[in-house]
């Protein structure tokens, strides 16, 4: 009886994995056909208002990179502060006040490194554009020295982020001093890791897994969609190897971290 109900469960789950790539051919089909009906002229309406959003953000690339610098550092030292400020208010707390400073210095934390990693991507996003030699060489002299105060925007900007997780790093490891790495070295991560406790080991483990559920799912639809970009914008195969390789990468990596685990448990 439990046989015949694992073989239809299974059969089931054979069916809702060949319904849903027949869902994904049937979309593709309709973006392909209502691609081909639209015509020609629609795509490269398309392409051209992509181009000249493009063009927009290049030509206005130093005065995009100091506001969304500006916005993104604000919201680093605004929260920077706020730890500093709750950092001390834990020397004097009672347990249920620290923990619940605790719990806000964490936030304060996501905050801070959410911002400087968006902000640093912002950078080399906004710089793209315009970063090519063929496009500094048809600059004339004031032109590029433009796109080169742009640069040196962007290296400030960056750096300055780099310097704020330092910043970060240092401040945690100060209120809480069992808080062990380097934050310049390669093995900071299992640097900090091994001065964690068991409770501190698990909330990284858990948040780790829903991180590579997250790529999991994420990475296939930007891999598919590079591909069909590329057959309607001819975006270039890179886009596509990008993502495709990223996705490899993820789903190979946790294989042979699993599998090293089990080797470790044997090994005991």
């Amino acid at each position: 009886m439990n046989k015949g109900k694992s073989d239809k469960k299974k059969m089931n789950s054979y069916l809702k994995m060949i319904l849903l790539m027949a869902a994904g051919g049937v979309v593709g089909g309709i973006f392909g056909f209502v691609t081909a009906w639209s015509g020609e002229n629609f795509i490269a309406a398309i392409g051209h208002g992509m181009n000249r959003f493009l063009f927009a953000i290049r030509d206005h690339a130093l005065l995009l990179e100091c506001i969304c610098g500006v916005i993104c550092i604000m919201i680093c030292e605004i929260h920077f502060a706020k730890m500093k400020r709750m950092g001390a208010q834990m020397e004097d707390a009672e347990d249920e006040e620290y923990h619940e400073l605790q719990y806000h210095i964490e936030v304060s934390s996501s905050w801070g490194v959410i911002a400087s990693t968006v902000g640093t991507v912002l950078m080399m996003l906004i710089i793209s554009p315009g970063y090519s030699m063929k496009y500094i060489e048809s600059q004339s002299d004031g032109e590029t020295w433009r796109f080169l105060a742009g640069i040196v925007v962007f290296l400030g900007i960056v750096g300055y982020f780099s310097l704020w997780q330092v910043r970060y790093i240092k401040l945690i490891q100060k209120l809480y001093p069992e808080k062990k790495g380097d934050p310049t070295s390669l093995k900071f991560q299992e640097q900090w890791l091994a001065s964690c406790d068991e409770a501190e080991k698990e909330e990284i483990y858990q948040a780790s897994y829903k991180t590579y559920l997250l790529t999991g799912k994420v990475l296939p639809v930007c891999t598919l969609a590079a591909m069909l970009l590329h057959m309607v914008w001819n975006t270039g195969v890179l886009a596509i190897i990008i993502p495709a390789f990223l996705w490899i990468l993820s789903s190979s990596n946790y294989c042979r971290c699993c599998v090293t685990q089990k080797s470790k448990k044997l090994a005991r």
